[in-house]
């Protein structure tokens, strides 16, 4: 592929992820709470009124507004618009390695890391994860990745995903016995997914990953004490390693 079209694909899938970033932060305000995700539209959490499209533009319209409300001129959270544009990274970075397989793996991995994001954000606010948020990915990677025969080479056979799901069941049956009193259901669900989605090898070392972000976490927090990350987010952030370079570099060593 020319480099103009790649760059003219990775530029629009950009822009596409910046919009949905913008619906992730509705799921991950409203989810929790149990308000519809669809209605009503989008308003200023601080005097209630509607926000009109043209200040909705992902990342940009905080921008233009100086992050502050149109009506009230009340201070719009920063994280809207960090949200929009972690969302974008993610579309045009995967669209960058899977320029290949933009109709196979590519809508699959961005789906497994939207839903990833989403609860670890989630968690970051305290909340936890309710179960219908993972029905999405659980349904395609049960319904399309496992009963698509020739789906593409480069997904691993129907019992290498079954056997990662197993995994990821067992791994967050662990942390589930081992965090008394706070019972991490939407980790669990997180490693499932990966492991349904990636496959028992990928979840593997995606887990050692994890676990490894997450002893430097803890470490970081001596000297920086504000410093707060779920185990979730490590879980995304070693997920899309996987993703970017790792799956690669493992294939290659094989």
């Amino acid at each position: 592929m020319a480099d103009t079209a790649l760059w003219f694909i990775v530029l629009w899938l950009f822009a596409l992820g910046g919009v949905v970033g913008s619906f992730l932060n509705v799921v991950v305000y409203r989810l929790p709470l149990g308000i519809s995700i669809v209605s009503p539209p989008s308003r200023c959490p601080k005097c209630g009124k509607l926000i009109r499209w043209y200040d909705n533009v992902p990342i940009f319209g905080w921008m233009a507004l100086g992050g502050r409300c149109r009506q009230c001129h009340n201070p719009i959270s920063a994280r809207y618009p960090i949200v929009e544009a972690i969302t974008a990274s993610l579309f045009a970075l995967v669209a960058y390695v899977e320029i290949d397989r933009l109709g196979t793996t590519y809508p699959f991995h961005l789906l497994l890391l939207g839903t990833l994001l989403c609860a670890g954000l989630m968690e970051y606010d305290g909340n936890r994860p309710p179960p219908r948020l993972f029905l999405p990915a659980l349904a395609v990677g049960l319904v399309v990745l496992l009963n698509w025969p020739g789906f593409s080479a480069a997904i691993p056979p129907a019992v290498d995903r079954l056997l990662g799901l197993l995994l990821g069941a067992v791994l967050g049956g662990i942390r589930w016995r081992a965090w008394a009193g706070q019972k991490p259901l939407g980790l669990l669900l997180c490693l499932v997914c990966v492991g349904l989605f990636l496959g028992v090898r990928a979840l593997a070392i995606v887990a050692v990953a994890t676990a490894m972000l997450e002893l430097l976490a803890l470490t970081g927090r001596r000297w920086w004490p504000w410093l707060r990350i779920t185990t979730s987010m490590l879980l995304g952030m070693a997920t899309l390693g996987w993703i970017l370079a790792f799956n690669r570099i493992v294939l290659a060593s094989l």
